[in-house]
């Protein structure tokens, strides 16, 4: 780990502590704090500079100050969208869950500590229909859909609407097809996850990126805020993890945030993960993604089928209207056309990833899978 991302991680630690800056981070050069803003950036993790006076006095004040106030105006956009949102949906009868970022906000110190990008709910897939009249009276406009949600944008703002919370193939997909039991009603169409089950998912999704091309800093301190909250029950999660098969990698994530948040000390595998997840951004890097493809699909030619043909199963809930198997080349076809007209970038993108996965590469493929395994992941 470079000195950046070290100092980096201890900002946070002294911002959630609220400890006083100790004395050697003052001795930082301009050159050397613009770079832990940078990284910062990259991470998600910027806001938490401003409780530092090395950043927000002297010789980089007016440049921070000036990213500072986009992540500030960007939260208070996001909480009055998302109000907005959820009064429509009451007001139209729309069934809605906020996801992700939305719930894990309200358990950070303040709310724009949390950075964001799309906004996340769950709806009921039966609702289709009014979900699109009541986005497009809000001036959304509907940029199609992908395997488990609906695309929504309006002046640079997207919302994700989710059909399910986990792709169709998902190990994990019945168990998450449960939540809406398991939800409380906060108004008579508005639910919220449990803390504990918004925990659960909150870990699911940081696998799904763990495994896809890697997970950043902010992921690992979800978990970490998120775990200590003195309402939350330990037993009722371990539990459940143990059903989902995924007890032994939240242990491991979980020490690794106390090492990094809390001084515990490190073990071996905290040394690997914390190597798998400082090097990217917010989701991980591109050599991870590529590395990670290579151990899940084997060749370009194996992503780019599983990409392009989704299965039968995958497909029914993208489209309410597939209920025969014959009928799934057509949903291929309008899926494709669907991506081409409103997101076209993407196709372009799963190209040059499948060009970059060579079937050669055996002694990779293995590595990666071994180094899942260790991480209590099994693909």
């Amino acid at each position: 780990m470079t000195q950046v991302q070290k100092t980096l991680i201890n900002l946070v630690k002294y911002a959630l502590k609220k400890d006083t800056l100790p004395e050697q981070f003052r001795a930082m050069t301009t050159e050397e704090k613009l770079d832990i803003i940078e990284y910062a950036k990259k991470q998600g993790l910027l806001p938490f500079l401003q409780y530092f006076d090395i950043f927000t006095a002297g010789d980089i004040r007016e440049k921070f100050f000036q990213q500072l106030v986009g992540y500030v105006y960007a939260d208070t956009r996001q909480k009055e969208e998302i109000s907005d949102l959820l009064d429509e949906f009451e007001k139209n009868r729309i069934f809605c869950m906020p996801l992700k970022g939305i719930r894990t906000k309200e358990y950070y110190p303040a709310t724009e500590l949390r950075t964001m990008g799309d906004l996340d709910f769950l709806y009921k897939k039966e609702q289709t229909l009014e979900l699109k009249e009541v986005m497009k009276s809000l001036g959304f406009e509907y940029e199609g859909e992908a395997s488990k949600h609906d695309h929504y944008r309006k002046n640079g703002l997207t919302v994700e609407m989710h059909r399910s919370l986990v792709p169709a193939e998902s190990k994990a997909y019945r168990y998450f097809q449960d939540s809406w039991k398991r939800a409380t009603p906060e108004k008579e169409y508005i639910y919220q996850m449990s803390l504990e089950d918004h925990y659960i998912y909150t870990l699911y999704h940081l696998i799904e990126h763990f495994i896809r091309g890697g997970i950043g800093i902010r992921m690992v301190l979800d978990i970490y805020i998120l775990s200590n909250q003195t309402q939350i029950d330990h037993e009722y999660i371990k539990n459940e993890l143990e059903t989902l098969g995924i007890k032994k990698f939240e242990e491991n994530i979980r020490h690794l945030s106390k090492v990094w948040f809390e001084d515990e000390a490190y073990d071996q595998k905290d040394l690997e993960l914390e190597t798998y997840i400082v090097n990217g951004g917010i989701f991980g890097k591109e050599d991870n993604m590529i590395k990670n493809s290579k151990a899940l699909y084997r060749s370009g030619t194996g992503f780019l089928i599983h990409t392009i043909f989704p299965s039968y199963r995958s497909m029914q809930t993208v489209f309410s209207w597939l209920r025969n198997p014959l009928l799934l080349p057509v949903a291929w076809v309008v899926r494709f056309k669907n991506v081409w007209t409103k997101r076209r970038q993407n196709i372009h993108l799963q190209f040059e990833r499948a060009s970059k996965i060579k079937t050669e590469e055996k002694e990779i493929v293995q590595q990666q899978r071994e180094f899942f395994k260790r991480m209590g992941l099994y693909l």
